[in-house]
Formats: C-alpha cells, sequence, structure tokens
C-alpha cells in the first residue's frame, strides 16, 4: 500500500504542474514563437546573388521535415545499390 502512495504522489505533481499558469504560460510563449516570422538568406546552386525567404518557424520546421522525408524515399527507392556492388561499396 504504501508503494502505491508513493508512487502517485509523482504523477500527481506532474498533473498539477500540467494544469498550472506556469505551464499555460510557456504553451503561449511557444505558440507565440511558432507563429514569428523568421528569414533566412540562402545562395541558389549556379549564383552569387543570395535570395530571403520569410518562413514562420512552423513552416520552417514543415520544411525540413518535407525535404527529410523525400530524401529517405529516395533512398529507399534507390534499391541501396551500394550494398551490390562489391567490397568496396561502389566508389
Amino acid at each position: 500500500m504504501k508503494s502505491i502512495k508513493l508512487s502517485l504522489i509523482p504523477m500527481l505533481a506532474i498533473a498539477a504542474l500540467a494544469t498550472s499558469p506556469a505551464y499555460a504560460a510557456d504553451e503561449a510563449e511557444t505558440a507565440k514563437k511558432s507563429n514569428k516570422k523568421i528569414c533566412k538568406k540562402y545562395r541558389p546552386t549556379g549564383t552569387r546573388i543570395a535570395k530571403k525567404t520569410c518562413m514562420t518557424q512552423r513552416g520552417w520546421d514543415e520544411l525540413k521535415r518535407r525535404a527529410q522525408d523525400a530524401a529517405r524515399t529516395s533512398q529507399r527507392l534507390s534499391g541501396h545499390q551500394n550494398r551490390e556492388e562489391g567490397p568496396r561499396g561502389g566508389f
């Protein structure tokens, strides 16, 4: 019985923390940051002239996720040919 009470204490503390105003303020702060516009400069291939793109943090995160998914899909569809070409790995 004593061990059950001891295991409930941390769970109750976490539940109380999750409903506290400070936690809600952290969520509001995170939401505010995700809506903030972030601009980044990059140089497209073949030019020395930099371009600037602005998106929210959520937009940058989505762009990164899509690029990672495309890389995974490309690797999966390539059939990992390097393994089949011999001990040198295809180089």
